[in-house]
């Protein structure tokens, strides 16, 4: 016991060995939490700090052996299949962060942890507090992370989100309570404070003011030990590890202003002409925890919807088992298991229907509301609920792998990252901080020189008017409302950067086929040219086409009555086969080109630009049917919503050129490019980036990859490969066009919001600073006008979830 700490200064218990070799010199510790502090410090650039200081640091919470020993149990391999997934050599996993309280924690978190070698990324959602951490296995175990988080001051474990939902329960539960607590301290202690403002007018005796001081002061205690808590332990971490947050210069002020009125209070003088602040304090402890109460409601909000993601499909399923149905834990399907989905049941997995007819609610995935018909070979997705007859379905992935997962996945990695214009706000709002202190100290200074008596007052009102709150909430407030009302509306954001390119682009390019139409032949007219009547001709295409697989049988099937016989595929031909109508006897029928089924009376066919079939008893033509691939729904009027936005439109398709041709006029899209393969599409591409122009592509075949990786933003339809849709920065879910427009107009709204936000929190601090800096702001309305800014910032952010 004879050596002391190097950090804290006491005495080193006899058996205990710790060190650390700071400046040179091997220096000695009194327990693991010291040593952890001190090699934070030294690790972040800040050894000065020991050479610097007046008196030893204060001693930290426990950490000990025991603390690290728990966090290394996550290395289990056993335990880590639970919450960890491997991809190649690196592993990720979602973590639950406790402890941050503005923007500035979270720079300090990503800053430190993506410097450790072997982590590949690490960013903390600026809503949610969810952290995304990706990290080579093979030089780093999972416990490394967590600990140097434990001696950052926060706290983190593998996301649940059960105890998500608890955590952020028992959050807004104890923030309101610390509001009720400031809030009847500010109304209590302004009844108080009020005579005393007006005593030295009203001639109040020396005893009521020696008595209002007082109760004021005992008002003010649950206040500062219990409200105000969360600025000094935020304030206290920043100490710890040598970086500044906002909660710094507010716990200055809070405390400096109590310390001076306690002691004004004490001295027990009513002549003395010192003010006391009281009233000051709780009124702005309680419109900073309102202030945040409020962002927190917002984050809340967002980790809901999160939370109602992830539990779209059912705990439990019912399973067919050599005819016997039985209820199975979800967890447990397993690929080409048959589900049996009842009448308001949600479908638990993934899979193609293989009896029954009904239609779907798939709004909670796509925003589509109006159900959807399914049929058997129909895909359904897990998550979506049927609604009117019993489905069977054939599980073509397992829940884990199923639609609603892979959305959870790009959920979590688009709301870890971050895009520019945040870290641009995060990084000035971490030197606004230094900026605060230092204008504090000058102006202290120049009130020293002129009127000693007003530095106190002058001073708090500097500290606590150019709090930087509505600074740091002006950037994810916004992106939080936006992305929260265009995934409701089937547009999934999957890359951090699609808000800010999508106001950027110059041109967008169209895929044709599943893009702006719907990938899916229709027929568009039927013109028959002998006795036959349509309903006849389509009964005869349908019987040839029964047993075909080709695109354009399904058609026809609506029309089936009556399979044909002795049916033949004749490749790239036609098919041929005998059928017997009710009016007619068995007779050989030939349906495809023109050239196959006759030459007779060709000249009466119809020129269409769109694709025809021939119907022909082998004399002549019977009948032309005219097909098209459908256009999407609100294509047209999304076209038109672009072209309002000043957009240049582009179709860049591989198909042939009639087609190409045909949906480009009816949308009115003069630049179109047909017959295009993959690497014709990329050059395009390159031609189009080299004149400046900023490409947005959208597509949904895995032919598009390779424009889509080339373009700067990539857009990825609902029907997509599940590969497009991985390698995409955003997808379409529900496959509407008019949703789209709709998100590059939410987008500009959203760049407009921003800049609001941060011009707001600019100027409202250059107006406050000379004004606060001269005296003529008391630091009660200092208190109010910061609040007030900080929920002016939210306000106009909740506007764009509208």
């Amino acid at each position: 016991m004879d050596k002391q700490c190097f950090h804290c200064h006491e005495p080193i218990p006899k058996g205990f060995s710790a060190s650390l070799k700071i400046a040179g010199k091997q220096q000695v510790f009194c327990c693991l939490g010291c040593m952890a502090i001190a090699e934070t410090i030294v690790t972040g650039g800040l050894e000065s700090f020991y050479q610097h200081r007046t008196e030893a640091s204060t001693k930290p919470d426990a950490f000990d052996q025991s603390n690290i020993d728990e966090l290394k149990l996550y290395d289990d391999p056993e335990l880590q299949k639970e919450f960890v997934e491997q991809i190649d050599e690196l592993s990720e996993v979602s973590l639950s962060i406790g402890g941050i309280t503005c923007a500035a924690c979270i720079w300090l978190l990503e800053k430190e942890i993506s410097n450790i070698p072997g982590v590949h990324s690490f960013n903390v959602n600026h809503t949610s507090h969810k952290a995304h951490l990706s990290w080579r296995h093979d030089q780093l175990q999972l416990s490394n992370m967590l600990i140097l988080i434990r001696k950052l001051g926060y706290k983190a474990f593998p996301y649940e989100e059960g105890l998500a939902r608890e955590n952020a329960d028992q959050e807004k539960k104890t923030t309101i309570f610390r509001i009720a607590v400031a809030g009847i301290a500010s109304m209590q202690n302004m009844m108080f404070a009020l005579p005393l403002y007006l005593g030295f007018y009203s001639g109040i005796t020396t005893e009521f003011i020696l008595f209002f001081r007082w109760v004021s002061f005992i008002m003010c205690i649950p206040v500062v030990l219990f409200s105000a808590k969360p600025f000094f332990l935020a304030a206290y971490r920043d100490l710890k590890t040598g970086h500044l947050t906002m909660d710094f210069p507010v716990s200055i002020a809070i405390l400096g202003a109590f310390i001076a009125s306690s002691w004004v209070t004490f001295a027990g003088n009513a002549n003395i002409e010192s003010d006391v602040y009281f009233d000051s304090v709780s009124m702005f402890t309680f419109f900073l925890l309102l202030g945040r109460f409020i962002e927190m409601q917002t984050r809340h909000k967002h980790l809901n919807s999160d939370i109602e993601m992830s539990r779209l499909l059912p705990s439990t399923a019912m399973v067919k088992v050599d005819n016997i149905e039985k209820s199975i834990p979800a967890h447990k399907l397993n690929v080409d298991d048959l589900l049996v989905i009842k009448q308001g049941q949600i479908i638990a997995a993934d899979g193609i229907v293989i009896t029954g007819n009904s239609r779907v609610d798939e709004s909670a995935l796509s925003g589509e509301f109006l159900p959807i018909e399914k049929s058997q070979g129909s895909f359904v997705s897990g998550g979506t609920v049927n609604i009117e007859n019993t489905l069977q379905v054939k599980i073509t992935a397992k829940p884990k792998d199923s639609r609603v997962a892979a959305i959870i996945k790009l959920l979590d990695k688009a709301h870890s990252q971050k895009p520019r214009t945040m870290l641009i706000a995060d990084h000035i709002a971490s030197y606004f901080v230094a900026a605060v202190l230092l204008s504090s100290v000058l102006v202290g200074i120049y009130w020293y020189i002129q009127d000693p008596d007003k530095i106190f007052p002058i001073v708090l009102s500097v500290l606590v008017v150019t709090c930087p709150c509505a600074l740091s909430l002006a950037t994810p407030t916004a992106l939080t409302s936006t992305n929260t009302f265009l995934r409701k509306h089937g547009f999934l954001i999957a890359k951090a950067h699609v808000l800010e390119a999508m106001t950027q682009i110059t041109d967008i390019i169209f895929d044709k086929t599943g893009t702006l139409t719907k990938g899916k032949l229709s027929l568009e007219r039927v013109k028959v040219f002998t006795h036959y009547s349509t309903e006849q001709v389509l009964e005869i295409a349908a019987a040839l086409e029964a047993q075909s697989t080709h695109p354009i049988a399904n058609t026809f099937k609506p029309y089936l009555k009556n399979q044909a016989e002795n049916i033949k595929n004749i490749i790239g031909q036609g098919l041929q086969g005998f059928y017997s109508l009710s009016s007619d006897k068995n007779r050989q029928y030939y349906l495809g080109k023109l050239d196959f089924v006759s030459h007779n009376n060709s000249e009466a066919v119809e020129a269409f630009s769109g694709l025809s079939l021939f119907l022909s008893d082998g004399r002549s033509i019977i009948a032309q049917f005219m097909l098209s691939d459908t256009l999407r729904d609100n294509s047209k009027q999304a076209i038109e919503d672009f072209k309002h936005l000043g957009l240049k439109l582009h179709i860049l398709s591989g198909d042939q050129s009639h087609a190409v041709k045909l949906i480009a006029e009816h949308l009115d899209i003069p630049s179109f490019h047909f017959s295009k393969s993959p690497e014709e599409k990329l050059d395009f591409i390159k031609k189009l980036q080299a004149e400046g122009k900023k490409i947005a592509m959208i597509g949904d075949g895995i032919n598009d990859l390779p424009v889509l990786s080339g373009a700067k933003l990539s857009i990825a339809m609902g029907e997509a490969s599940d590969i497009t849709k991985m390698n995409s920065d955003a997808i379409l879910l529900n496959g509407d066009l008019k949703v789209l427009s709709e998100a590059f107009v939410k987008a500009r709204d959203t760049r407009k919001i921003i800049k609001e936000n941060i011009s707001w929190a600019i100027f409202y601090n250059i107006c406050m600073l000379p004004l606060a800096a001269a005296g003529y702001i008391p630091p009660y309305f200092a208190a109010l006008g910061m609040s007030l800014s900080s929920l002016l910032v939210v306000f106009n952010s909740i506007r764009l979830k509208h």
